[in-house]
């Protein structure tokens, strides 16, 4: 078993390394594409939740074996590194490993409420990142969308607070399920180091994606953000 593994096509773009913590994700995101990636049964991948087999252990002896040090490790693209309702030990465990090895972490989560308990093992060179889709059918604090993931206060409580750490900090918005909440996000979150924005693809919406597109880069360049907008949404943007 190796699970640090090299991104490919896509994803690479996020880290030079990445690892999948959990075997599934509980927070039952209507739009979440793992369980196609991971040939799983959509109910199977939501209920059935767990940290790997021996995966801290692992972990250690692929960094020992093979001197992994001084790369971005991104956690996680096939689940949440901290997967709400459920035990995330293993994540803290696993990211003493990576940075005991001289390694950064670059976490992206639903859930800031758990993930804050890590953030005393983070440091510049690391990024805390969360998913912002904005708020999108919410009723008595409960997402038709993302239904068993943290709030997005929460989410952004996190976020704020690891900018205040001193940790780098990120949001993606992909994807975006209400345009005009992400588009207020980027106008009034000053504690957001880099943005990465994408449409929602294969699913239908109301949103002109070309006019978000636009209007959110306008935003980001007048505030001077660092930003990277996803090609399917560059290419609606782009559209006469």
């Amino acid at each position: 078993m190796k699970p640090i593994y090299i991104p490919k096509g896509k994803a690479k773009e996020y880290g030079d390394y990445a690892i999948n913590i959990y075997t599934g994700c509980p927070h039952r995101c209507y739009y979440c594409f793992a369980p196609n990636v991971l040939h799983r049964k959509k109910e199977d991948f939501h209920t059935y939740v767990e940290p790997r087999k021996n995966i801290v252990e692992e972990v250690r002896k692929q960094v020992e074996r093979e001197g992994i040090t001084n790369k971005l490790i991104h956690l996680c693209f096939t689940c949440d590194p901290y997967p709400k309702g459920y035990d995330s030990t293993p994540t803290r465990e696993i990211i003493k490993i990576l940075k005991d090895s001289g390694n950064h972490i670059q976490i992206l989560t639903k859930n800031g409420t758990d993930a804050l308990r890590d953030f005393d093992l983070l440091d510049k060179n690391d990024w805390f990142g969360i998913t912002y889709a904005g708020y999108d059918g919410w009723y008595n604090d409960i997402s038709t969308s993302e239904p068993n993931a943290g709030n997005p206060q929460d989410r952004l409580f996190a976020l704020a607070t690891a900018y205040n750490k001193g940790i780098k900090t990120w949001v993606s918005a992909e994807p975006v399920l209400n345009d005009i909440d992400v588009l207020n996000l980027i106008e009034l979150a000053d504690y957001v180091d880099l943005w990465k924005i994408g449409k929602l693809n294969y699913y239908p919406s109301d949103i002109n994606w070309k006019n978000f597109g636009e209007r959110a880069e306008r935003l980001l360049k007048s505030k001077r953000n660092n930003y990277y907008i996803k090609n399917s949404l560059r290419d609606e943007m782009d559209k006469e």
